[in-house]
């Protein structure tokens, strides 16, 4: 994702994913790109979805369902 792209989302209400697409087990790491990209986006903790626990996660996507089914 273009940091760019992380205010727009935001300002849209979009959460993000971050994860490093590794490839093996040595590119784990690479979710520090990611990190690095949402911080100069100015994304917050409460941006990114899997830095919320199962539980906030499973209530925010029963709510977007329930807005899409209206």
């Amino acid at each position: 994702l273009e940091w760019r792209m992380c205010k727009y989302a935001k300002e849209k209400g979009v959460k993000i994913f971050i994860n490093p697409d590794a490839h093996s087990l040595k590119n784990l790491d690479d979710y520090k790109f990611g990190v690095n990209i949402a911080r100069k986006g100015w994304l917050e903790k409460e941006d990114v979805l899997n830095t919320l626990s199962a539980k906030k996660i499973e209530i925010y996507l029963k709510n977007k369902k329930n807005k899409k089914t209206k």
